[in-house]
């Protein structure tokens, strides 16, 4: 061999190096995922928490402002609409 030719294979990866670069990848990958998925789960359970707090807070300064809590949308004559957001069709 010539000093030149081994120069030049050692310029490059081996098939093995990649492979195993490519594996740590999918092993980190494997355990990263999972917990990026409860984070998304737990993210949107504190986001329907604070949801529900606000209509009860809502609520409470309706029933402040007027005396008695909010109908539903029949008594407020929204459901009898056909295009009503609060229409069952």
């Amino acid at each position: 061999m010539t000093p030149e030719r081994t120069v030049a294979n050692k310029l490059g990866f081996t098939l093995i190096e990649l492979l195993i670069v490519i594996a740590i990848i999918l092993i980190l990958v494997a355990i990263a995922l999972p917990n990026f998925l409860e984070a998304q789960i737990r993210a949107k359970y504190t986001k329907v928490q604070g949801e529900i707090r606000s209509l009860g807070i809502a609520l409470e300064s309706y029933s402040v402002d007027w005396g008695r809590y909010p109908g539903d949308a029949n008594e407020a004559g929204y459901a009898d609409e056909p295009n009503s957001p609060f229409s069952p069709f």
